[in-house]
């Protein structure tokens, strides 16, 4: 009896030929469905796969050929078992049928017995190829997890061994000089394989040499076969079934598996199976490879990633409540807003919530809204069109786009021009914009994080910056404390810095001194860590021993004098303490001014560029030149 859900697709334009049809199988268990011309019975199919499909040859319409031709043609279908039948049962009609794609044949008037022995047999076939096609889609299915080379290698192996009833199996792969082949994997009897085999040798190096697979039941007498590897191996191989590995048309090695179980031995089906198994083995070793080499990168980048971001952590209890929020934050794609003086590390923190994000492995986009006019920073933000403005001679793409899929850092977002200020906010409530000169929305996916030294809400207040974009901005803010009010993490930043420039400058390990560290904790730092940083740095270049002095600290920190009044106007009260090099006293008479320009306004660097006489982008770059960012 047949299986009670077994479906037989029964096409043929004779009515009594479909009535013996449902004598003969209906009894049997088969549920037959039927049609009486070939459109019928691909809509049949359409509407219903049946497990096998007897064909008349001969009906009105489009004839049984074309219907098979069809059906074997689409994927959906081609492995439904096609059974023609025909009263001519000539040579012209079997090759027609073989170009069609037919699976069998039966001559009409159709036996009995043969009929049932046809359809059991094709049935059977088919289970047999749903069943290797479903273990070889598992298997791609598994090797999406596989982390490792040999777990990959072997996974891919023990399918092959299950799906052909073979004893063992081996994958080989071409070494550098492309001349000899080293076995990457073996397994069952294939193990204790030589590890290296000659391109050309054996009915292995054979399928190297040729890019040819092979099928061989009887490999005694194979002219390719090798008697002098079995007697190394202690493995007597009877027959081998065996595949090219290509990766972009070039063979690269082979898989191969020995002596099957099966009676009927290994035929061109298992090839074709081992053939497409082969390609699976290639993409797996491809993204295993490449993620080990990933691995390898992201190690070596964490390592920067801890030397960076040692800047942002620190025993003071301020800094680690600053951690601990933004490392709850940066589990979220909720918009952060940096609020702090210049130099306190808004960007390393910045970078800091990209890496602890889901985003980590997107890219991180760092702007600086002062650094450029308005004019040209909206095209560096949304890009451009070609012709947009005089010199625009190629589309560009924006930072925004640039950021797709990561972080994009706004740095001094609270100087942002009012034109820009109106684009921002619908990037934010829209996810949407478009580049200048262009009238296509472009949707963008990416995280914000924005950083100002600024009171925003006094220019809220005051009209200089919009409020709606402002509560936009600010979802999650993080405050960042001065240095000056975390002293106790001045000795760990200071070694930091240490290490970092004695091995960036070559020269061996130097340490600080009680009184220089004692001078490092009790100066002000208005420039905050980035000035720390520059001391330091300048400390270990100045240095001539094993330990920094006193002496070899910047003027201001080893005479920090009180801060001038706010009442008086800019410049007065700078007075010096200490006669030095005049570049050295210049730089502090410099950084003196700028502390007290961005003090008296509110540390708005447009401001305090009015107030000194100086092109805004001019002071950013003496700011940076001065430590003072």
């Amino acid at each position: 009896m047949a299986d009670p859900q077994t479906r037989i697709l029964v096409v043929d334009d004779e009515p009594r030929n479909i009535k013996l049809m449902d004598a003969l199988l209906t009894p049997r268990g088969y549920v037959l469905r039927t049609a009486s011309n070939g459109e019928e019975a691909l809509q049949c199919v359409q509407q219903e796969q049946p497990d096998l499909i007897l064909l008349d040859v001969m009906m009105p319409g489009i004839d049984g050929f074309e219907v098979c031709r069809r059906l074997k043609d689409d994927p959906e279908t081609r492995l439904i078992p096609i059974v023609i039948m025909t009263a001519l049962g000539s040579v012209e009609d079997r090759i027609q049928g073989i170009e069609a794609g037919a699976d069998d044949f039966l001559t009409k008037p159709v036996n009995r017995d043969e009929l049932l022995a046809r359809l059991r047999t094709s049935l059977r076939l088919k289970q047999t190829i749903e069943r290797k096609i479903s273990a070889l889609v598992e298997v791609n299915h598994r090797l999406t997890d596989a982390v490792e080379v040999d777990e990959a290698l072997t996974m891919i192996l023990e399918t092959a061994n299950q799906l052909f009833a073979t004893t063992g199996g081996r994958i080989a792969l071409l070494d550098d000089t492309g001349e000899s082949l080293t076995f990457a994997r073996t397994v069952g009897e294939a193990k204790g394989e030589p590890s290296r085999i000659k391109v050309g040798q054996g009915i292995l190096g054979w399928v190297v040499q040729t890019g040819r697979g092979v099928v061989c039941n009887d490999v005694a007498h194979d002219p390719r076969f090798l008697q002098d590897l079995d007697l190394k191996t202690g493995v007597r191989m009877k027959s081998v079934l065996g595949a090219p590995l290509s990766r972009h048309g070039r063979t690269i090695g082979v898989i191969e598996m020995l002596n099957t179980k099966n009676v009927d031995g290994l035929t061109q089906e298992d090839l074709q199976l081992l053939t497409a198994l082969g390609g699976v083995a290639v993409t797996a070793l491809d993204r295993v490879k490449e993620l080990s080499s990933v691995r390898s990168a992201h190690a070596a980048f964490q390592e920067v990633v801890h030397e960076r971001y040692s800047l942002v952590v620190g025993k003071s209890a301020a800094m680690q409540d600053v951690v601990r929020l933004a490392r709850t934050v940066a589990a979220t794609n909720a918009t952060v807003l940096l609020l702090a003086e210049s130099g306190t590390g808004k960007e390393v923190l910045a970078r800091a919530v990209h890496q602890w994000s889901p985003r980590a492995a997107g890219p991180f986009v760092a702007v600086n809204c002062t650094a450029l006019t308005p004019e040209l920073l909206e095209s560096e933000l949304f890009g451009h069109e070609k012709g947009a403005f005089t010199g625009a001679v190629a589309q560009k793409k924006g930072k925004f786009e640039l950021a797709e899929g990561g972080t994009i850092f706004l740095d001094e977002i609270g100087d942002l021009a009012p034109n820009l200020q109106v684009k921002l906010l619908r990037v934010l409530q829209e996810r949407e914009f478009q580049r200048v000169g262009g009238v296509k929305d472009i949707r963008t996916d990416v995280r914000i994080i924005a950083a100002t030294n600024r009171d925003v809400r006094r220019a809220v207040q005051q009209g200089a910056f919009r409020e709606d974009l402002f509560y936009r901005l600010n979802v999650v803010a993080i405050q960042p404390p001065p240095l000056r009010e975390r002293s106790d993490d001045i000795p760990m930043l200071a070694q930091h810095f240490l290490e970092r420039y004695c091995k960036e400058l070559k020269r061996s390990r130097v340490t600080l001194t009680a009184e220089a560290l004692s001078l490092l904790q009790s100066y002000p730092w208005p420039g905050n860590v980035r000035e720390l940083q520059n001391a330091i740095e300048r400390a270990v270049v100045l240095c001539t021993g094993v330990e920094i002095t006193a002496a070899d600290l910047p003027t201001e920190v080893r005479y920090s004098a009180p801060s001038p009044s706010v009442e008086q106007p800019v410049g007065v009260g700078l007075a010096l303490t200490e006669v030095g090099p005049m570049a050295e006293t210049m730089d502090v008479f410099q950084r003196a001014l700028i502390r007290k320009a961005l003090e008296i306004s509110n540390n708005n660097q447009t401001a305090a560029a009015q107030l000194l006489a100086l092109p805004q982008p001019s002071l950013s770059r003496l700011m940076r030149r001065l430590g003072l960012r």
